[in-house]
C-alpha cells in the first residue's frame, strides 16, 4: 500500500513556504479582522504580524523593512476593532491555534507535561493586567503568562497559554491549562511543578483529576530554635535517600502523600570542589527509586530553553493593553510549536532562526512579486510609484 502523500515539505524553503499560509489561516480564525478594507485585508496584516514575529522587533518596524507594506497605523487599526476587551475571551479564541501544528499521533500519547510562568519585564505604570514579583531585570512588574508545555523529548509542544492576574491563585491557572491540554487530547503522564506551586490546594486538585506529580518540596518557615526538635519537612532532610510518607496539614485540612530525597551533586563555581546537596520532591502516583524521580524532574528544565526560543519569535511592543500583550505571547508561540514539528522531521540542520530567515526572505518574496496586492497597500507617498 503507498504510504499518504506528507504534508512537509522535503526541503526548508519549501516547507517555509507552506508554512505561512498555514499559520495566517489559524491566526484568522482565531482573530477575525475586517474583510472589508481595501487598505489592509486580512492576509496582509497576519503577513506582516508573522514579518515582525520572526524579526523580533514591532509591528511598525516591520512596516518599514516592507517596501510596498501598509503601515503602522492601518495594521493597529485593523487589529483594534477585532481584539475582545478581555485576556479570557482571546484565550478561547486562541486556543485552536498552538493546537494545529501537533500531529495527530502527537495526541494519543502520554507525556511529561511542565507547568510553569513566564514574566515579561514591564517598565510602565502597573495596571489591572500587570503582576508584582521579585525584582528582575530592573522592575518588580511584568506581564505574566502561565503556559503547559511538553517536555522530556525534542517535540517541546506548548499545549497551553493563558494570562495571569495579580495575587491569583495558583490553583486558578493549574485549571485552565489543564483544560486546555484535555481540549488537544493530550494525556499527561506526569506532571511536573516548580516549587512555588507546593502548596495543599495544588496537590489536592491534581489528585482530584487523577493526575501524577512530582513538585520539590521547599522548607518554608523560621528554624526552630535550639534544643526543639525539628517536626516537618525538617526531620525528613536529615534522613538518607529513599521514600517517606508524609502528612502535609494546612488549616486543619491535611493530605497524605510521599516525599522522596535524593541527592544533587554539582560543582562549586568559585573553588571547583565536588558538592552535594539533598533534594525533597513531593510525589503523588509516582513510582520508582530517588534517582529516577530526580532525573524525571530534571526534564522540566527544558522549559526555560523553550522561553529562550520563544522571545526569538515574540513581536515587541510597548502598550500597555494586556490583550495585545497575549496575543503577541500567542504569535510567537504558534510558529515555534510549527518549528517544532518541521524541525524534528528535518533533523537539526534546521534551526528555529533558520527558520525565521526563510520566513522573512519568503514574506519580502511573495510582497514583491504580488505587485497589485503591495501598491495598494503601500504608504501614502508610494501608493502611486510602481514596484521596482
Amino acid at each position: 500500500m503507498r504510504p499518504r502523500r506528507p504534508s512537509i515539505r522535503p526541503t526548508p524553503a519549501q516547507a517555509t513556504r507552506h508554512l505561512r499560509p498555514v499559520l495566517t489561516d489559524g491566526l484568522g480564525r482565531a482573530v477575525r479582522l475586517p474583510t472589508r478594507r481595501r487598505t489592509c485585508t486580512p492576509e496582509v496584516v497576519w503577513s506582516v504580524i508573522l514579518f515582525a514575529s520572526a524579526f523580533a522587533r514591532s509591528v511598525a518596524a516591520a512596516c518599514t523593512a516592507i517596501a510596498l507594506g501598509p503601515s503602522g497605523p492601518a495594521i493597529w487599526g485593523g487589529l483594534g476593532r477585532a481584539l475582545p476587551r478581555r485576556r479570557r475571551t482571546l484565550e478561547r479564541t486562541l486556543l485552536p491555534a498552538p493546537h494545529a501544528p501537533l500531529p495527530k499521533r502527537e495526541r494519543k500519547w502520554a507525556v511529561r507535561l511542565a507547568i510553569d510562568y513566564h514574566r515579561i519585564p514591564y517598565f510602565g505604570q502597573p495596571n489591572r493586567d500587570t503582576t508584582r514579583s521579585k525584582r528582575t531585570a530592573g522592575t518588580h512588574t511584568f506581564h505574566t503568562d502561565a503556559t503547559a508545555r511538553v517536555v522530556g523529548g525534542p517535540n517541546r509542544y506548548t499545549l497551553g497559554l493563558t494570562a495571569v492576574g495579580e495575587k491569583e491563585p495558583f490553583t486558578a491557572v493549574l485549571i485552565r491549562l489543564l483544560d486546555q491540554v484535555g481540549a488537544a487530547g493530550v494525556t499527561a503522564r506526569v506532571v511536573l511543578l516548580d516549587e512555588a506551586f507546593f502548596s495543599l490546594a495544588v496537590v489536592l486538585l491534581l489528585r482530584s483529576r487523577d493526575r501524577p506529580l512530582v513538585i520539590p518540596a521547599p522548607i518554608r518557615g523560621r528554624k526552630p530554635r535550639i534544643g526543639v526538635k525539628a517536626v516537618g519537612l525538617r526531620t525528613l532532610r536529615r534522613r538518607g535517600a529513599g521514600r517517606y510518607a508524609y502528612t502535609h496539614e494546612d488549616r486543619g485540612t491535611s493530605v497524605r502523600m510521599n516525599v522522596v530525597v535524593a541527592h544533587k551533586s554539582y560543582r562549586h563555581k568559585k573553588t571547583g570542589r565536588r558538592c552535594n546537596k539533598k533534594r525533597l520532591y513531593a510525589t503523588g502516583r509516582v513510582r520508582g527509586n530517588p534517582v529516577p524521580v530526580r532525573d524525571r524532574y530534571r526534564k522540566r528544565f527544558g522549559v526555560e530553553s523553550s522561553y529562550r526560543q520563544l522571545g526569538q519569535v515574540r513581536p515587541r511592543t510597548s502598550t500597555t493593553d494586556g490583550v495585545v500583550r497575549l496575543l503577541w505571547v500567542a504569535v510567537g508561540l504558534i510558529p515555534r510549536n510549527a518549528w517544532v514539528r518541521f524541525g524534528s522531521e528535518r533533523g537539526r540542520g534546521w534551526t528555529l532562526g533558520a527558520a525565521c530567515l526563510l520566513l522573512l526572505v519568503e514574506i519580502l518574496t511573495t510582497g514583491a512579486t504580488n505587485a497589485t496586492e503591495f501598491v495598494t497597500l503601500a504608504p501614502p507617498g508610494e501608493r502611486s510609484r510602481p514596484p521596482t
